[in-house]
């Protein structure tokens, strides 16, 4: 009786701390790989908002695919964030189709084409209005489904 008295600490212990030592950050990329082929300025992290979604076929053409990158470092001009896109992407092959900029209100919306693939980026602050830290968010979507 006082043996499994003392295995049942000993587990619930090891329970305990095992639950204390894991820790699960969902940095919104964990469903897949981030496009290869689709930079991002250096000051963006992964995002959770909206989460990670990428769909390729068998022979691996690429159906559709969206998720999300923070910035780290405040709130970005969209102009900037623009500029450095169409300067960096067609690098990859991307030819920029259209593009709506309004740095007043942050935002932006840049889309690309290459081969049969489209691309849209899209810029906007946080809605986080009385957040002290705001940021601005950069998602990616690969063949968006209008």
């Amino acid at each position: 009786m006082q043996r499994l008295l003392v295995l049942s600490t000993v587990f619930a212990i090891l329970l305990v701390a095992g639950c204390a030592t894991t820790k699960h950050t969902n940095k919104g990329h964990e469903g897949g790989e981030a496009y290869a082929d689709v930079p991002v300025p250096s000051n963006y992290e992964p995002y959770d908002t909206p989460p990670f979604k990428r769909q390729d076929s068998e022979s691996g053409n690429r159906i559709y695919g969206r998720y999300a990158y923070r910035s780290t470092d405040g709130l970005d001009s969209s102009k900037e964030v623009a500029d450095w896109c169409k300067k960096n992407l067609p690098r990859e092959g991307w030819e920029l189709q259209t593009e709506e900029v309004n740095d007043e209100k942050g935002t932006m919306k840049l889309l690309f084409k290459k081969g049969d693939d489209q691309l849209e980026l899209s810029l906007a602050p946080d809605d986080q209005l009385q957040a002290s830290k705001r940021f601005s968010i950069l998602i990616v979507e690969m063949n968006p489904q209008y």
